[in-house]
């Protein structure tokens, strides 16, 4: 199943009606939502950029993200919503919920839970990353021109394709279900999820089902996590719910507090 991406192996499995009509697949990027951007304002609403191997792969704060060539789907969306840049973020849940909707249309099976969604935007199985989520715009006069929804899955990776120090941390749908997948299959079935979930957003400017999604498939929901502070000390809370926007909602273990976080870093309380 390792053979390459191309747009007709895609469509093939395509329900979509513009997400993915258009497909342009590379064998080596620095990166597709570098790619995307280049492209973004030449291209329809709806194209789709994939590359088998990504060399300055990203994910947020600028960590490199690892992709490997021909093993995992490492894709980005163009899109042109013209909304308010402070909604945007949000999208980056569609995306996280898409990759689930895939994962479970394609009937793999995994021991517990399957895919969960670590907020804002990371994947995990087994308690292990297995893809991300990044959601980059541009703005002019104060509306978002062009979005680019970039999405990393590790599908086929082994162990070796992990660098040292990852294999504790990391996985793949690979590794955690003993088999290959077809990557076509699953990249045609996260464009058809995210599709209505997008329109649905566009309509109402309202999370809908995708917030359902994301609290039924949540890694955090009802577990203690650390609150990173850029500019002040970590902070410990629970994890209450996600709000109507997408905010984590917590309940600060030191005082009692209950705070909507927008956005921000957290990690998984050791003893939670």
């Amino acid at each position: 199943m390792n053979e390459s991406l191309s747009p007709g192996k895609i469509t093939q499995y395509l329900r979509t009606t513009f997400l993915g009509r258009k497909i342009l697949c590379f064998d080596v990027l620095d990166s597709t939502n570098s790619e995307a951007a280049r492209r973004a304002l030449a291209e329809e609403e709806g194209t789709v950029i994939i590359s088998e191997q990504q060399t300055a792969g990203r994910g947020r704060f600028g960590r490199k993200w690892q992709s490997p060539g021909g093993k995992g789907i490492w894709m980005s969306i163009i899109l042109k919503p013209q909304l308010p840049p402070d909604v945007i973020p949000q999208l980056t849940l569609t995306g996280a919920a898409a990759v689930c909707l895939a994962v479970d249309e394609a009937a793999i099976s995994f021991p517990g839970r399957g895919i969960t969604i670590k907020w804002p935007n990371d994947l995990f199985l087994n308690g292990k990353k297995a893809g991300g989520i990044l959601t980059e715009m541009s703005v002019s006069s104060r509306r978002t021109s062009v979005v680019v929804i970039g999405i990393g899955l590790n599908v086929n990776l082994a162990e070796t394709d992990f660098p040292d120090g990852l294999n504790s941390t990391a996985t793949s749908l690979r590794l955690e279900t003993g088999r290959e997948h077809d990557r076509a299959r699953l990249t045609a079935g996260i464009l058809n999820g995210f599709e209505p979930l997008y329109l649905e957003y566009l309509s109402t400017v309202d999370l809908g089902r995708t917030l359902t999604i994301c609290r039924e498939r949540s890694e955090v929901i009802g577990r203690k996590v650390v609150l990173e502070n850029r500019e002040g000390p970590a902070q410990t809370a629970e994890v209450i719910d996600l709000g109507p926007k997408g905010e984590l909602i917590v309940r600060l273990v030191q005082t009692g507090e209950i705070k909507a976080i927008i956005s921000g870093e957290i990690t998984v309380a050791l003893h939670d």
